[in-house]
């Protein structure tokens, strides 16, 4: 991934918690979600990216319990690695609602985070739709 220009996945693959993070991915965005993570009591969650190339393995090698899109860029991408097991697209999830992803995974669409760090508005509805994050994780 560094290779390709993109920032190394953050967090513990086998937690069962991964997040997917829509483009572009900066400092201040890593930083929020780090924060963010931290004050759900989520600090060792999986955090990769879209658009890498290489999610679908990702996925299929950590299996995860739950798995949350951040943004609607993270979304397509989850759909379009085609996981043999999905139940729903996450292109179709109402964003805050959690959903059969596959047997044994519950999806969870987010907004995304970029907006939420210069618009109040933007901020409250990321902060209220993550914090369903606390009590899904496993």
């Amino acid at each position: 991934m560094k290779k390709a220009g993109h920032p190394a996945p953050l967090g513990d693959p086998t937690g069962g918690v991964v997040l997917v993070l829509e483009q572009p991915v900066g400092p201040r965005v890593l930083e929020a979600l780090a924060a963010s993570l931290t004050a759900v009591s989520l600090p060792d969650a999986y955090v990769t990216y879209a658009s890498t190339g290489l999610l679908k393995e990702e996925l299929l090698a950590a299996d995860p319990q739950l798995l949350a899109a951040i943004g609607p860029g993270a979304a397509r991408d989850i759909d379009d690695t085609d996981h043999p097991l999905a139940r729903n697209p996450f292109s179709e999830a109402e964003e805050g609602v959690p959903f059969a992803w596959t047997r044994g995974a519950t999806g969870l669409l987010l907004p995304p985070l970029t907006p939420a760090l210069d618009h109040d508005e933007s901020k409250r509805r990321f902060w209220r739709r993550f914090l369903a994050l606390k009590s899904l994780a496993p």
